[in-house]
């Protein structure tokens, strides 16, 4: 039996070895990847109430994953500071002022477990106090996630932390405020789509939801686009964003926004600006192009004439002189 050289042996060794443990790590990270989703619904919660009324309904919680889910539920204020809508819970121990209203809220149970694919139905109590002051009120109803315990659950499990949305008006006299902060674009773009930012300020008492259209008109050109629909929280800003035209627009366009809010719908968000669209870098290169070619055309001239002018002049002949005998 031929004998492997010893640099060879040990390569094969080495390459067996490394693959061993590749398998072993994969393996391992494979087993301690666990999802484990749920699902909450409502995703939000509203109520429209006076000082000292009480009311009360269910939330439900799903376990979607494989394995049992235990939790347990707080209840937290929760504002809005981005132009995105994106809620931030506030601590508990922190005081969230005039739209507060964690601790209007109870829930039972406090703490659950849940079998793998079933469902839970738990009750809120909600009660205003009589002295609750007119307009909006905001708190989550909020899942966290506890360990199981689950022994075959080796490795970390990523959870995440949802809840559900609590939206109280409290009847009474109200401060509706409300102002368009941006409206634009670039004022001129070079090619199409154009995108139409609207920003809008919510200075009021309450949460509104704007309701309206973006219109751009222009040269053979007319589309109507109707505003997202998002709300907005008493003193935050929400952008709204919407997309015109193709990628082949041309000339001097016109954008108006036309919206209300309002509890009854019926004051005015108005705004108006003007922008271009023009395929500069093309036209100069298009410029560039015929330039050269009138100057192209001028140069061939001036040599065809100055060519035909040669050809058109008087030859002279040279006589030799006579040859005397």
């Amino acid at each position: 039996m031929k004998k492997l050289p010893k640099i060879q042996l040990k390569k094969k060794i080495l390459i067996a070895t490394s693959l061993f443990f590749v398998f072993v790590i994969v393996a391992t990270a494979t087993a301690q990847e666990f999802v484990r989703t749920y699902t909450v619904i409502p995703p939000t919660v509203e109520h429209k109430l006076n000082p000292g009324d009480k009311t009360e309904g269910v939330i439900k919680i799903i376990n979607d994953s494989s394995s049992p889910l235990s939790f347990k539920v707080d209840v937290q204020d929760y504002i809005v500071s981005d132009t995105q809508g994106t809620p931030n819970l506030v601590p508990p121990d922190i005081l969230n002022g005039r739209h507060s209203a964690a601790s209007w809220i109870g829930v039972y149970p406090n703490s659950f477990t849940i079998p793998p694919k079933t469902r839970q139905e738990f009750r809120y109590y909600l009660q205003t106090p009589p002295n609750a002051a007119p307009g909006g009120h905001y708190a989550a109803v909020v899942f966290t996630p506890l360990a199981t315990g689950d022994k075959e659950s080796t490795g970390a499990t990523v959870f995440t932390q949802i809840g559900t949305l609590f939206y109280i008006t409290i009847a009474g006299p109200i401060n509706e405020d409300a102002n368009v902060i941006r409206f634009l674009t670039d004022a001129l773009h070079e090619y199409g789509p154009v995108k139409i930012l609207t920003q809008i300020k919510n200075m009021g008492d309450l949460h509104i939801s704007p309701k309206g259209t973006v219109t751009v008109s222009g040269l053979f050109f007319n589309e109507k686009q109707e505003l997202p629909k998002y709300n907005i929280f008493p003193e935050a800003a929400r952008d709204f964003e919407n997309t015109f035209g193709k990628m082949f627009m041309l000339g001097r366009y016109k954008a108006s926004l036309v919206a209300s809010y309002g509890q009854n719908n019926n004051l005015p968000l108005t705004a108006t600006f003007y922008f271009w669209v023009f395929p500069w870098r093309l036209a100069i290169v298009i410029t560039l192009i015929i330039i050269a070619v009138i100057l192209g055309v001028m140069y061939w001239r001036r040599r065809k004439k100055q060519g035909h002018k040669g050809s058109e002049e008087p030859k002279t002949e040279v006589q030799n002189p006579p040859v005397s005998a």
